[in-house]
């Protein structure tokens, strides 16, 4: 049996320079190897040692060890956390038995490792090298991806199957086929899958329930059953640059925030409904007017933070400004958001959602003139793939492919309303310029109106509501920088509608962004509050007997030019919040993480 030793601490190697031919070198005797020969099963096995840096073993206690491959030819992928069994653990040592799957194509693997999953977070050995020999003899498998969450429910679907007739046989061969063909495009982001593979195992345990119950069901109860699935994972797309990306992202959560976790995770009281709320991260790789010398890149550590609490949360909203301009072109940008939500994503451990801010889209730098335009906004699309809008991980309810949703904590009654208030449209002006730059203009759509009015409101009599969004509806808190605000004053309007029980009819006052929705709520609705953040301050207002809150800005920094005050590298670098709903006598408590001021209220 072949023994490897990964040194997790020292093992190290060159970065590729071409990611769309990735090719890493092994020649380096540092690597450890492998050789097998197609269609070997279960007989090719390795030892695996894990150690630090200093030669002592690395307690695998509690980890689950996954082999990830890119096979030959780079069109498919193994994903396997089945085939591994565990010696010593310890002491670090495992032992992996390569499935048949592994050993389908001739030729070098492009990339070979092992990730080490424990509570949803992961650590990576070094790749080794893996090269399948050729066996002219024999033929037996036909390439295809193989990820073990998936092929563990495929076995279910098969048994349930064969208690069927051969039309169900047929109808597993035309839908295994077009999940194949869907899986392949995934770049081997393993939480989402496994989420996925989640939603599958529930469906097909209602399935088996239906036929206990019922007899057996027909091939339309078999195709129904799967179609949302095949839908939802036709819409996933991961980008490759991101997949590699680990909760340890920016070096991992500092020092100078370890006692305020664990104080933050003591403060939670498990008894009430908690959201976290982080806002105005702006996380940047460029010089920023939030932090001297590139320190806003610490930004991203901060997701690490809330994610630190996030198994005590009932849900949690990253509410906009999450990164920063950039001077340039679009493309730090896009990369900086695909990286925070990838982070996101990856860091928390409980349903979450991302909205927008006015500088996500690094309209302040956006000098459009003609063809140049598309060089600077960051356009829509990329928010949709990074904050998972396409997907709805957690059962949120989306319009199409929205930024704004609504999610419904599990019996608790509450409902969150999260609200995208920069729908702005990337229209130029007479002269070439941008029209309504979201970094100083918010716009509401009487779509998104219209929504909140028959759906996301549309709520039964004992359900909860709790909006948030980034920008403070314009007239409700005393400072707000936003210049032009397009139809704040009828998102109030309908807001006071909801809570006060009545009908009628919303228009517009600018003819830039018309509104023309009905609305009728039979009774009173119960408002939790509405939660901004933007204005790098906290605040709170009742208004017409609805709480208004500001949140404080995540980046290190207070105050505007030439009055900034910096935290950085302190325990105050960091401030976000958690959001304790006790809706049994309807208050609120908001429990302040690093700079800020607890609040408590009733609604």
């Amino acid at each position: 049996m072949e023994i490897m030793t990964f040194n997790i601490d020292e093992d190290k190697r060159n970065l590729v320079d071409d990611k769309q031919n990735f090719s890493i070198d092994f020649h380096d005797s540092k690597y450890n190897w492998l050789q097998a020969r197609q269609y070997e099963e279960s007989m090719r096995q390795v030892e695996v040692h894990v150690v630090h840096g200093n030669g002592s073993p690395v307690d695998l206690t509690g980890m689950n060890p996954v082999f990830e491959g890119w096979m030959p030819e780079g069109l498919y992928r193994i994903i396997d956390a089945k085939h591994s069994v565990m010696i010593d653990a310890q002491n670090g040592i495992f032992r992996f038995d390569f499935p048949a799957p592994a050993f389908q194509i001739a030729g070098s693997y492009k990339q070979a490792f092992f990730r080490l999953m424990k509570d949803g977070k992961s650590v990576t050995t070094l790749e080794f090298s893996l090269d399948v020999m050729a066996d002219k003899v024999i033929s037996g498998l036909v390439p295809s991806d193989y990820i073990t969450p998936f092929e563990d429910e495929y076995d279910k679907l098969i048994a349930i199957v064969e208690k069927a007739d051969s039309k169900f046989a047929e109808q597993l061969i035309e839908w295994k086929n077009e999940f194949n063909k869907i899986i392949g495009d995934l770049n081997g982001d393993y939480i989402s899958i496994k989420s996925l593979a989640d939603v599958l195992d529930a469906r097909l345990k209602t399935l088996e329930s239906k036929i206990k119950a019922d007899g057996l069901p027909t091939v339309a109860d078999l195709t129904n059953m799967l179609k949302p699935i095949i839908n939802r994972l036709d819409k996933l797309e991961v980008k490759e640059e991101s997949s590699d990306l680990l909760t340890d992202v920016g070096g991992g959560i500092r020092d100078i925030f370890t006692i305020q976790i664990s104080n933050m995770k003591a403060r939670i009281n498990p008894d009430l409904v908690n959201i976290g709320m982080i806002n105005d991260v702006h996380y940047t790789d460029r010089d920023s007017f939030w932090g001297p010398d590139n320190d806003a890149e610490t930004g991203i550590t901060h997701l690490l933070n809330i994610g630190e609490v996030s198994e005590k949360l009932d849900f949690a909203v990253s509410v906009g400004d999450n990164t920063d301009d950039n001077w340039g072109d679009n493309h730090f940008s896009i990369k900086r958001i695909e990286d925070y939500g990838m982070t996101w994503f990856t860091a928390l451990e409980c349903p979450s959602a991302v909205l927008l801010g006015n500088h996500d889209d690094n309209s302040s730098h956006a000098k459009l003139s003609g063809a140049t335009g598309n060089d600077y906004i960051v356009p829509d699309s990329k928010f949709i793939q990074a904050y998972r809008q396409n997907v709805n991980l957690f059962g949120e309810k989306r319009n199409g492919n929205s930024n704004y949703f609504y999610y419904d904590i599990p019996n608790k009654k509450v409902r969150v309303v999260g609200i995208n208030d920069y729908e702005n449209p990337n229209t130029l002006d007479s002269d070439g310029n941008l029209k309504y730059p979201r970094i100083n203009t918010s716009v509401i759509t009487g779509a998104q109106l219209k929504w909140l009015a028959t759906d996301a409101l549309n709520v039964s009599a004992d359900t909860h509501v709790i909006v948030m969004l980034h920008c403070p509806i314009d007239g409700t808190l005393k400072d707000n920088p936003t210049e032009h605000c397009y139809n704040h004053d009828v998102l109030k309007q309908l807001l006071e509608a909801f809570k006060n029980g009545t009908s009628g009819t919303l228009t517009s006052s600018t003819t830039d962004f018309p509104v023309n929705v009905d609305y009728s709520f039979a009774s009173k609705g119960t408002l939790i509050g509405v939660f901004a953040g933007h204005t790098h301050t906290e605040e709170y207002q009742v208004i017409n007997g609805i709480n208004y809150v500001a949140n404080l800005n995540s980046v290190g920094c207070a105050g505007n030019a030439g009055n900034r005050i910096l935290y950085f590298d302190t325990k105050d670098e960091d401030s976000w919040s958690v959001i304790g709903i006790d809706t049994a006598n309807k208050k609120v408590k908001l429990t302040k993480f690093g700079r800020g001021t607890d609040l408590d209220f009733t609604y």
